[in-house]
């Protein structure tokens, strides 16, 4: 095991499947073979001189703890599932995404109205905007994505 230091005001964390807990001085303990994937999410060596303090201040909404909790109840539940199960879940979704994805793209921008856009997923709108010209690029939020989408219908000025 290697030592190193974690970023700045995380807590813990969790490198494939494995939840760590980083100590009160932002050491942590890990597997020498991961360190390179830790040094690309912001961990550095112990020895290495601490970085200087690059806060950067973020509005959490409401819900974010909660988020954050559910995802580390899920990363609990996935980590102590067996591996072949974890394989058939991630077809099974890779399916499920194909296919909707496949749907999405049979959609005729001619007949979507406001009220059809108000009920579309995510990749709907995304189709439905390619379809229209418009070019969007992630990261964007499902109701910029809606208004962009009712901009689209209305008429030319």
């Amino acid at each position: 095991m290697i030592r190193m230091r974690a970023p700045e005001g995380l807590t813990g964390f969790s490198h494939q499947g494995h939840a760590i807990e980083v100590g009160a001085d932002g050491a942590v303990l890990v597997d020498p073979r991961h360190r390179l994937d830790l040094e690309a999410h912001g961990f550095s060596p112990w020895d290495a001189p601490a970085a200087a303090s690059t806060a950067v201040s973020v509005a959490l909404g409401p819900l974010d703890a909660d988020r954050a909790r559910l995802v580390a109840l899920f990363t609990e539940t996935v980590a102590a599932m067996p591996d072949d199960e974890v394989a058939r879940m991630i077809a099974d979704a890779d399916q499920r995404r194909r296919l909707e994805q496949e749907e999405a793209e049979r959609i005729d921008p001619a007949q979507v109205t406001v009220e059809a856009i108000e009920l579309m997923k995510r990749h709907e709108l995304f189709a439905f905007l390619r379809k229209r010209g418009i070019r969007v690029v992630p990261p964007v939020d499902n109701e910029t994505l809606r208004a962009n989408a009712r901009a689209a219908l209305a008429p030319a000025s």
